[in-house]
């Protein structure tokens, strides 16, 4: 194993430490910025993804899931606020590079999620939504085409955009990376994923918060995507 296969990120953060493990290690926490997953231990040190070799309430826990290890350290700072270190070790396969690229673009996106949720919608709860682009959706052009479809072109862009079925849509870019697109909402973190490196097509994972109906949101915005790429 070398440093290069090692992804590491300081994330500060306007919480406090209880709260931060709040949103790191639970099923609720982790829905409103990741996805829905289950990471405490059972009473064999086992979760749904690995098995937990720490695990240390307010301070922080690591989890091995078969070649990757993950680990989350909370560190408290002055004035109630809190900073979050993460890292991944793992990548074994030939043709890590595309993984890793991929994985440390995506870990960029969520914990700048984590950041938001934290600041703007951490007294609601969240509903998470995910859905797939077509096939059409899986190159770097199709990327491209999406973001001047929405209008994002750096940070603080307003965005306008009409999802059938759904109430206008009226945000702004939060993030823009080489490979996500970040929009807040009044009710909403928006995240749009180009999965070209992995040959995979565009989805979102969107975090609605507050009273929301999940089968409404996902089927609206699958027709959406596809409507994008027909």
């Amino acid at each position: 194993m070398t440093d290069e296969h090692r992804i590491e990120i300081e994330i500060p953060l306007e919480a406090t430490p209880d709260e931060v493990w709040e949103a790191i290690s639970t099923v609720e926490g982790m829905t409103a910025w990741f996805f829905p997953m289950e990471v405490a231990p059972d009473e064999n040190g086992m979760s749904p993804n690995g098995r937990v070799t720490s695990w240390e309430p307010g301070r922080g826990y690591t989890v091995v899931a078969g070649p990757n290890t993950f680990e989350y350290l909370i560190e408290a700072r002055d004035g109630g606020s809190a900073v979050l270190r993460f890292s991944q070790t793992g990548f074994s396969d030939d043709d890590w590079e595309a993984e890793y690229e991929a994985t440390a673009r995506g870990w960029g996106l969520y914990f700048h999620t984590l950041a938001r949720y934290l600041s703007i919608f951490m007294a609601d709860p969240a509903t998470y939504i995910l859905a797939e682009g077509p096939d059409a959706s899986k190159t770097a052009e199709a990327w491209q085409g999406l973001l001047s479809e929405l209008g994002a072109s750096v940070v603080g862009d307003k965005v306008e955009l009409t999802v059938p079925g759904l109430d206008p849509i009226v945000g702004k870019v939060d993030y823009l990376g080489p490979s996500h697109l970040g929009i807040t909402t009044d009710q909403a973190l928006l995240r749009f994923h180009d999965r070209s490196l992995l040959n995979l097509p565009i989805a979102i994972g969107h975090h609605y918060y507050g009273d929301q109906d999940a089968d409404r949101l996902k089927e609206a915005w699958t027709s959406w995507l596809a409507a994008q790429f027909q």
